[in-house]
């Protein structure tokens, strides 16, 4: 395929402008070159967005919720017909896989149309009165202006998933997306636009990232805000957010435990978790990472596991063949190397890979360590990398204690065919999206949230779309 323009501007009120504090490059990960440009936004260009947003909602709200989810499913069927030209520039400015890159447009072209049809469902409830002749109405209300702030390591679904959910509310959103992969989230919100979106309802920011949080957090307009990202970040906007009550949806940290016990078939435990681990090179906040593995199966997890490492392919996402990609950028590199020193230094076996690949981008090997102290940062530092860990665990207890020694609550897996110990894990386990002898994919039908370090409120499902909703409680009488 050709290569295509990935530059990226701001989307201001309807219409494509370059930010006023100028240019920095598109990065593709996977060679270190520029691939395009993105523009940067200066102050007055974000409250040009913010007033945007908030002239548009009085229209965008009284709409009725049928017809914003036609636009949100015109929208889905636009990027359907574009999913190979998006994923081209996905994969450029991402470094996935050309297979990762059509899977998550995939997932979200399902994502937007699901809240397309969602927006029409969303209704009130009526109540009993409490005297005779009396009712109560519950309506679900639009808040107002939102702002969504969305990361690299899932450009397109994460765009989607939040600007989704806040369409089909009513709502109307300041998306401010990363300069890692803008391409991306402008190839979406120009989806939009070609669907019919109105003028100033979704409005696409760039810039340095704390600067213009800080203003929009500051606005007086705003009334939620939905990030995805690190729990050091999602601490920061929570604080941001607090003087105005901002209501806050985030989707944080995660450092999932995998946990293998005495009866599980191990080749299928790596069969089922391995492209969860390894896709998109790893960064994920539900990948896989800790293996916690009964001493009947441990040896044979790490042996599988090395075999399933060594298989794959690194290279750029639009080569034949390729199976993994780089990671985002030199900082997640570093950051790789860091833990896996650490963890060696403190007396892990590293069973394979472990090191930087010599060749432009920013590859790291596939990586899996053994014998992991507990006292090892990798075991609680979320890792973002293609690196799995294992630890021989003797008990049920044992397992639960170490699964749950991270500050994050996200994402767990369990792998057995006993009962009495898969209930007894799901009972004890700090998470709050547990697979059991399969990975826990975030689908748009389901709400999904964190807990603890990984975060509050919910996406996906009802309870996403009434996330960005105040349920009003009308009583009424006759007189």
């Amino acid at each position: 395929m050709a290569e295509h323009n990935l530059d990226a501007h701001l989307f201001i009120n309807g219409r494509w402008e370059e930010g006023n504090t100028g240019p920095q490059p598109n990065i593709d990960p996977a060679t270190g070159a520029a691939v395009g440009v993105v523009t940067l936004a200066d102050a007055d260009q974000v409250q040009a967005a913010l007033a945007a947003a908030s002239r548009a909602f009085p229209v965008w709200s009284a709409l009725t919720g049928q017809a914003r989810g036609a636009i949100l499913k015109k929208a889905s069927l636009l990027l359907a017909e574009r999913i190979e030209e998006v994923a081209h520039g996905l994969l450029l400015e991402s470094g996935k896989t050309r297979a990762d890159a059509v899977g998550e447009l995939r997932r979200t072209i399902e994502t937007l149309a699901w809240n397309g049809e969602e927006a029409g469902r969303i209704s009130g409830k009526v109540h009993q009165g409490v005297v005779p002749g009396s009712t109560r109405l519950s309506l679900p209300t639009p808040l107002g202006v939102v702002v969504a702030i969305t990361p690299w390591n899932f450009p397109a679904v994460l765009v989607g998933r939040k600007l989704g959910a806040a369409l089909a509310a009513g709502c109307t959103v300041v998306l401010k997306a990363s300069e890692f992969t803008p391409y991306s989230a402008r190839a979406i919100v120009q989806t939009l636009a070609d669907a019919g979106l109105p003028e100033g309802v979704v409005n696409l920011v760039f810039g340095d990232p704390a600067a213009v949080s800080r203003q929009l957090l500051a606005s007086p307009e705003v009334k939620a805000v939905s990030f995805t990202g690190s729990t050091q970040v999602g601490k920061q906007l929570a604080a941001l957010a607090a003087p105005n009550l901002i209501r806050p949806i985030f989707e944080l940290g995660g450092h999932a435990p995998v946990i293998v016990w005495s009866d599980a078939d191990v080749e299928k435990v790596v069969q089922l978790t391995a492209p969860a681990k390894f896709g998109s090179a790893g960064q994920s906040c539900v990948a896989p990472t800790r293996y916690l593995a009964h001493p009947a199966v441990h040896d044979a997890l790490v042996k599988a596991l090395v075999a399933k490492a060594r298989t794959y392919t690194l290279g750029h996402g639009r080569d034949e063949g390729t199976t993994l990609g780089s990671v985002a950028h030199g900082g997640r590199v570093a950051a790789f190397l860091q833990l896996v020193e650490d963890a060696v230094a403190k007396g892990a076996v590293l069973e394979t890979g472990g090191k930087r690949v010599d060749r432009p981008g920013f590859f790291v090997e596939p990586t899996v360590l053994s014998a992991v102290s507990r006292d090892a940062d990798i075991l609680v530092e979320e890792p973002f990398g293609p690196v799995a860990t294992v630890q021989s665990v003797e008990s049920v207890d044992e397992a639960v204690a170490l699964a749950n020694a991270t500050p994050y609550s996200f994402a767990a897996y369990v792998f057995t065919d006993s009962l009495r110990v898969r209930d007894e894990l799901v009972r004890r386990l700090n998470a709050s999206n547990i697979g059991i002898n399969q990975t826990a994919p975030s689908l748009p039908d389901v709400a999904l949230g964190g807990l603890g370090n990984s975060g509050y409120g919910y996406e996906g499902g009802t309870e996403g779309v009434l996330a960005y909703m105040q349920l009003r409680l009308v009583s009424q009488s006759a007189l």
